[in-house]
């Protein structure tokens, strides 16, 4: 018996469905918005803010290459960027993959 939540063996990266709503990363935008030109100076300010992890890993989380992302990094990127954790993603269009213009 098939779990429709998960993808069969095989099935492309970002295959995982819970529903009708998809969601992405939409921290390059917020980061554009509040003044960061890149990767390196917004790990700079995250450091000074008790973040821990690595260059790398937030590149990822950037790009929206992450297949998941903490709750402290959440944390850390919302009191950066003065906003709620909900404005760090976007609701993607429910025919592909490219990010819409509704906020979650």
């Amino acid at each position: 018996m098939s779990n429709p939540e998960f993808p069969k063996s095989g099935a492309p990266a970002g295959a995982y469905k819970y529903g009708r709503r998809r969601a992405a990363l939409n921290v390059r935008v917020v980061m554009a918005q509040k003044g960061f030109r890149n990767v390196a100076q917004l790990h700079r300010a995250m450091i000074a803010l008790g973040y821990d992890g690595s260059h790398s890993q937030l590149t990822r989380i950037v790009e929206n290459k992450s297949k998941m992302i903490s709750l402290d990094v959440l944390d850390v990127l919302s009191n950066l960027f003065d906003c709620p954790a909900a404005a760090l993603f976007v609701e993607l269009s429910p025919t592909d993959d490219q990010p819409g213009q509704t906020a979650l």
